[in-house]
């Protein structure tokens, strides 16, 4: 593992070294059932995100990996350790403090979309912020993101009359619409074809590039990894190893190694 991995971001302040850390798990631990059926997911990790970098999350099937990211951003909890975003600990959140810090301070992008049906793709990307009494649409930032993206003329529509990477270009939308710290993608790219995943990737990265977005990206394809600035791996609930900038062969052999 790389010394980067090994030093906590407390260590580095205190050794005089600016953070710019958006996210991070301190000794962050999760464990499934008791006893002798108890399952570690995640084990003492410890790691930081950074503002305005892309990281993929990678690692075998049953790794860890998405648990990690669940557990950054309050959508389970840690069995012990802590997830912070910003200055706030997670870990010591209630239910609804959770839902209020995750709807104003995080994104998400799922494979399945989960876009309301009955909402058009407008209503859809600004549900966020209209679920918060105290924000309003930012609309210039709406049709810059709508233009980036590519849906300007599909606002209107209904999930249904929509191609798949439509909607999950909506659903890119609305997770930055309210300007989150981070965004979580989990698998984006998993049920579209290649070309569409192509083009997706593509405005994750502009979004990074261009609009100063940070994105955590579970991912197990090796294309999607290469299009970020950063991959960690994980396996059996450690993170073992991260590089930077990588290609499609560093991810590929780094996998094979890990299987």
């Amino acid at each position: 593992m790389s010394d980067e991995m090994n030093q906590r971001p407390e260590d580095s302040e205190a050794a005089g070294q600016p953070s710019d850390s958006v996210a991070r798990l301190v000794n962050a631990t999760k464990t499934f059932g008791t006893g002798d059926a108890a399952v570690t997911a995640l084990d003492d990790a410890t790691i930081d995100f950074r503002r305005g970098e892309f990281t993929a999350v990678m690692g075998p099937s049953g790794s860890g990996k998405s648990t990690l990211m669940y557990c950054q951003s309050g959508l389970d909890r840690l069995t012990s350790g802590h997830a912070y975003v910003g200055d706030i600990d997670v870990s010591t959140l209630s239910d609804q403090e959770s839902s209020v810090l995750r709807r104003s301070k995080l994104g998400f992008i799922f494979q399945s979309f989960h876009l309301v049906p009955a909402l058009t793709a407008r209503e859809n990307i600004t549900l966020p912020v209209d679920l918060d009494p105290d924000a309003e649409v930012d609309e210039t930032f709406l049709a810059e993101l709508a233009a980036v993206l590519g849906i300007e003329n599909r606002l209107g529509n209904l999930p249904s009359q929509l191609s798949g990477g439509q909607r999950q270009r909506v659903a890119v939308a609305r997770a930055m619409i309210p300007r989150p710290e981070v965004i979580f993608a989990d698998e984006p790219t998993g049920a579209l074809d290649s070309k569409t995943s192509g083009e997706l990737l593509a405005y994750l990265r502009t979004a990074v590039d261009e609009l100063g977005q940070t994105i955590v990206m579970v991912t197990h394809d090796a294309v999607a990894a290469s299009h970020c600035d950063r991959v960690v791996y994980v396996q059996d609930g450690r993170l073992v190893d991260e590089g930077r900038h990588p290609t499609v062969d560093d991810v590929l052999d780094k996998i094979r190694e890990l299987s």
